[in-house]
């Protein structure tokens, strides 16, 4: 599918250091078709949020490397416990207060939290889950996939972090509207280079500007 080939750009960094890609707070690298009025929160590299700018409660979420370095987790933190406890805080931003999270069950699709969790390797988790929290006291429910990475009993970091969510009596009538808006997240393609880790070409492979390949660059530098 389309939709999840755009998302796994959302985790493509998850091989690198946190050093090594940008995530500045405010920065809007992605495109994202929502409803006018919307409000648009990026964070370069590591994703994008949206939600109703009058309704708190109604939004969706895709964010990738959280949790790096001296903020990872306590060693494993598995996806339930990071989305019932550590997800609030990271939800909570600004005047957007999220409280009283609880997993309701798993969603009977995992494809998407499986692909994730393969791409991200061995030491990895996930789990696609429908929740019940309150935000700024708004009771909601949620639909999010979690990605986590056990570091050999370090700690944990947290992939990725995707979903969508809206006031607990509208979720059924929102969900489909919210999913569209989910599928429509795309990378812009001037920080692709930025925000992608670049090829690692095979021994006997050579290294050209736009891929690998198995026969020496072109003058222009380019393989094909």
């Amino acid at each position: 599918m389309k939709y999840l080939l755009s998302l796994m750009l959302l985790i493509a960094t998850i091989d690198g250091s946190i050093g090594d890609i940008e995530c500045p707070l405010g920065s809007v690298y992605y495109t994202i078709s929502v409803p006018e009025g919307w409000n648009i929160a990026g964070a370069g590299c590591c994703g994008i949020t949206a939600s109703d700018s009058t309704n708190p409660a109604i939004g969706i979420i895709a964010l990738n490397h959280l949790h790096q370095g001296f903020d990872m987790l306590p060693a494993y933190t598995t996806p339930e416990i990071y989305l019932e406890n550590y997800m609030p805080q990271d939800f909570s931003k600004g005047e957007k207060q999220v409280t009283d999270m609880k997993i309701l069950r798993y969603e009977d699709n995992q494809d998407l939290a499986n692909a994730f969790a393969s791409y991200a390797g061995l030491l990895a988790s996930g789990k696609s889950m429908r929740c019940s929290f309150a935000v700024n006291g708004i009771q909601a429910i949620g639909s999010f996939t979690i990605v986590t990475s056990e570091l050999m009993g370090y700690g944990t970091t947290i992939n990725f972090l995707g979903g969508v969510y809206a006031p607990a009596d509208q979720f059924e009538i929102e969900a489909s509207k919210l999913i569209d808006i989910f599928k429509s997240i795309q990378l812009i393609p001037n920080y692709r280079n930025i925000c992608t880790p670049p090829e690692t070409c095979l021994s006997w492979q050579y290294k050209c500007r736009d891929k690998c390949c198995s026969e020496p660059c072109k003058e222009n530098g380019y393989c094909d």
